[in-house]
């Protein structure tokens, strides 16, 4: 089930974004993330649409959109690969035209899921947080009738 964030899941949500964050991001150091996790909880996570995907009364992923812009996806480690993070996104694409979204560019197999989704690399940056490459990237929705994708 997919459902709109709650005050009380934050606790969650932050615990499965830092051990996932440290999992996908092994290229930066694992003080980067703790030296975010109370921002995440106090400032990121309250101040976006975040939808949480819940299997058993229990969070196991989120995604947390700020307008267009995908902020954060993010599913518990332990229950990586199982469609999970298909189905948050294909909720949030379900409610937007269009999304961005930036990904470390060292990150291959997120770049990869994300291309596999239907989004492009619009420009290469660096992150002015963690000084990493970053890969903006767009998705937009297909008009009615259309074959492919520009």
């Amino acid at each position: 089930m997919i459902r709109p964030a709650v005050a009380e899941d934050i606790p969650q949500l932050v615990d499965i974004w830092l051990r996932a964050s440290q999992l996908a991001h092994d290229f930066i150091p694992a003080t980067f993330w703790h030296e975010r996790a109370d921002d995440m909880a106090r400032i990121y996570l309250p101040g976006a649409e975040t939808y949480v995907l819940e299997v058993a009364g229990r969070a196991i992923g989120f995604a947390a959109l700020n307008g267009d812009h995908l902020e954060a996806l993010f599913i518990d480690p332990e229950l990586q690969s199982f469609g999970h993070g298909t189905h948050l996104m294909a909720h949030a694409m379900g409610e937007r035209q269009r999304i961005t979204l930036c990904v470390y560019s060292r990150n291959v197999r997120a770049v990869s899921f994300y291309r596999r989704l239907g989004f492009r690399a619009v420009e290469e940056r660096l992150d002015p947080h963690s000084g990493e490459s970053e890969t903006l990237m767009l998705w937009t929705q297909r008009p009615e009738g259309t074959a492919g994708q520009a």
